[in-house]
């Protein structure tokens, strides 16, 4: 790494005027990029992430103004560029951006070699064959198969992962020096994830970029990052190395960051939660942003805002913990000793699992279950020949990559997704098909769902109150106004919103409360089996810790049973009694949570455990990653089956494979 920085931003402010009001986006954020390093810059939804960078190509939006500081590059101030033309001159060429969500970066109307060929023709200068030739080599480079068809191909034929690869394809096609990625991993499957975090550093050695990642995913942080940029309210409040951050940290946010990973959650109790909400930057902050939620402020950090501090030459704190004449505070459990962390938890045996209960009730079994859409030739068959059952007050936890079957079994459980064969029983009693009315009644009102998107998933048109009681309403559960009222402010209060919040539109709400919201309208109808569809996947650390903590603290109060279904399985460890792990609509693994992390035996399993990224330097820098490949499997004579290969514990897979199983685990 070198001395000189090769973009340096000085106290960088940036304002947003909305609705006539000024809020301070960027409130003096200072920061240094050096030549071909990659850092990433964390921190909860709101702390000023994408505005910060945007700004480093012109897209603060036009309500968004530099109103002081500069971004120096290349012998040019950024902050003072005012024109189109000056940002062509940087926008692509110099610095370019892999936004988060590709379907709304691409055009859906264009095909995607043109789109990438355009990229090509406005930056390197090349025109016609040679700009296709190159934009064909490009889809090449980042791994799309058969680059002369996909050429020709619109957005919506390619996976997301594949249209996160198109769209990493246009912003590298530009050559450029500063690559950012904000949050390019999101949306995708750990396994997809960890393919495009490789491409995108092999990218970087070949053309020799320097990379700024933004992400909440530390274990992504964990794997990729040279150096770390904590932003806070605004603020760049932590700057170190890798190392320095996970093991050595200083800032009191970034212990809370630290503290709140599921990774380091011990089951059956509560994951650490960072107390309170970021700050209105409507309003002028005083002293440090953060103080009211810190539980050990110190007195000053509500009146002076802390200034920099050095701990090394490399890592720099905005915090007054390290004046000198500040009281000694005794940081948090560290992170480097997630390893050990880890394995105490496979180690706890107090934990009760209610599928081992003799007296145990299966509360839903799924038998033989098929579920396929269209017919004829055109039938797509999701979901085949599964079985299960999820036993009353345990959390039976589905895993794997996007379109493998998880959330059509979940709907089908649910009565949402027609059953093609096989059945759903609840209760003991077949609930798939034609039921009666009062069976039907009793589903509806006994099973629920969470689903994954909060946003889509709420009436935007239709105030909270209406959105939790409207099950009520249908089935008449009130004895009167009064009375649905009351039963709309206690489910609101038992999901830790206040009951004012009745009155309000989902948008007033962040991403962390409108999904407590919609597990606020499950719980209104007193369900005993809950379906959480990936309920967590669109949230932060810190807000993930509360939704977990909150379904768990519910689990126990009503005795719910959950189906819980994720492609995080850092999660699933914390959270599930036992994993399923499905794999192209067919489940070829299934066991106790621990036993799967202990001993996973099918090939999907150890891809998807390998790719989980461990938010832990030491740990992700030297793990190699497993790529599964279905043709390994050799059905054609040796036929496979369903196994119990040890109690408990099932696999699928023919005699010659079950054999190799049975030698790993010593059977």
């Amino acid at each position: 790494m070198e001395n000189t920085p090769i973009l340096s931003v000085k106290d960088l402010h940036i304002q947003f005027v909305l609705r006539e009001r000024k809020l301070n986006a960027i409130r003096g954020a200072s920061l240094d990029l050096y030549k071909g390093e990659t850092l990433a810059i964390v921190g909860e939804s709101g702390s000023g992430k994408s505005v910060l960078t945007k700004a480093f190509i012109g897209m603060t939006d036009k309500n968004g103004t530099i109103t002081s500081g500069s971004i120096n590059y290349d012998g040019m101030d950024l902050a003072t560029f005012k024109t189109e033309k000056q940002w062509r001159e940087i926008r692509g060429k110099k610095i370019s951006m892999v936004m988060q969500d590709p379907m709304t970066s691409l055009n859906p109307l264009r095909k995607i070699g043109p789109q990438i060929q355009e990229s090509i023709e406005l930056n390197q200068g090349l025109k016609g064959a040679e700009a296709k030739a190159e934009a064909l080599r490009m889809l090449e480079a980042v791994g799309i198969p058969d680059p002369e068809r996909r050429y020709n191909q619109y957005p919506h034929e390619f996976s997301g992962g594949m249209r996160q690869r198109v769209v990493i394809a246009i912003a590298v096609a530009c050559r450029p020096e500063i690559l950012i990625c904000d949050e390019p991993t999101t949306a995708l499957d750990v396994t997809i994830q960890a393919q495009i975090l490789e491409l995108i550093s092999n990218l970087q050695k070949e053309l020799h970029m320097t990379i700024i990642y933004i992400t909440h995913d530390l274990g992504v942080v964990a794997h990729v990052a040279d150096r770390v940029a904590v932003m806070y309210a605004g603020q760049i409040v932590e700057v170190g190395l890798v190392d320095e951050i996970f093991y050595n940290a200083w800032h009191p946010y970034t212990w809370a960051l630290l503290s709140a990973l599921p990774q380091l959650g011990v089951k059956g109790e509560k994951l650490p939660t960072i107390d309170g909400t970021p700050p209105n930057l409507f309003n002028e902050i005083h002293g440090d942003a953060f103080a009211p939620r810190n539980r050990h402020a110190l007195g000053i950090d509500f009146v002076q805002e802390p200034p920099f501090f050095q701990v090394s030459p490399t890592h720099r704190v905005k915090t007054w913990y390290l004046d000198p004449r500040a009281p000694k505070i005794e940081r948090p459990r560290s992170i480097s000793r997630l390893s050990d962390i880890m394995k105490h938890q496979a180690d706890a045996d107090d934990v009760v699992l209610p599928h081992e209960d003799p007296n145990r009730e299966a509360l839903i079994q799924v038998r033989n279950l098929q579920v396929a859409f269209g017919n004829g030739r055109r039938k797509f068959v999701a979901v085949d020949n599964v079985n299960f059952d999820i036993y009353r007050g345990e959390t039976f936890a589905l895993v794997g990559e996007s379109g493998s079957g998880k959330t059509t079994i979940g709907r089908a459980i649910l009565r949402i997704n027609p059953v093609t064969k096989g059945e759903v029983l609840y209760k003991g009693r077949k609930i798939n098909g034609k039921i009666s009315k009062s069976l039907d009644r009793e589903v509806i009102q006994g099973c629920q769902m969470v689903f994954q998107d909060p946003m889509a998933s709420l009436n935007e048109r239709a105030k909270v109150d209406y959105i939790i009681s409207e099950g009520l309403r249908n089935f008449h559960l009130y004895k009167d106004e009064a009375d649905r009222e009351k039963k709309v402010q206690d489910a609101l209060i038992e999901v830790g919103l206040l009951p004012e919040f009745a009155s309000r539109f989902p948008h007033e709400f962040s991403g962390g409360q409108r999904q407590r919201i919609g597990i606020a309208r499950a719980l209104i109808m007193q369900p005993e089996f809950v379906v959480a569809d990936e309920p967590i996947s669109a949230l932060d650390v810190s807000i993930r810790a509360q939704v977990l903590n909150l379904l768990n603290e519910l689990k126990k109060t009503r005795g719910l049973t959950y189906l819980f279904v994720a492609h995080d399985l850092s999660v699933v460890r914390f959270f599930s009694d036992r994993i399923a792990v499905i794999s192209k609509g067919r489940i070829v693994e299934l066991a106790e949570s621990e036993e799967i992390f202990r001993h996973p035996l099918h090939p999907y399993t150890q891809s998807l455990l390998s790719a989980v990224p461990i938010p832990d330097p030491e740990i992700e820098k030297a793990k190699k990653l497993f790529v599964y490949d279905p043709s390994i499997h050799d059905y054609s004579v040796d036929k496979p089956t369903w196994c119990e290969i040890i109690p408990g514990h099932f696999v699928y897979g023919n005699e010659r494979e079950l054999d190799g199983y049975r030698k790993t685990l010593n059977v």
